[in-house]
């Protein structure tokens, strides 16, 4: 089972080119996680987290964590 949901996330995440690092760092920003506390959350630094999150951004022409977290959700990236 995990590897056929694997399978689906990759498809869903080659959508937007997302990495699964990037999905990672996704799901916690829609949660409503901090960047600080998805750093400490992942081992990575807070410049690491933000280098992620403008990526993500970038990826998703969207602004900001609401307008990224929505648009990941239509192609079901976020549903995994």
């Amino acid at each position: 089972m995990i590897k056929s949901m694997n399978t689906v996330s990759a498809i869903k995440n080659n959508e937007y080119g997302l990495s699964s690092r990037e999905i990672e760092v996704l799901h916690k920003l829609a949660s409503g996680m901090r960047n600080q506390e998805i750093a400490e959350a992942l081992y990575l630094s807070e410049g690491t987290v933000k280098n992620y999150i403008s990526a993500i951004y970038s990826k998703l022409n969207v602004k900001g964590g609401q307008g990224a977290a929505r648009k990941a959700r239509d192609p079901g990236i976020m549903n995994n």
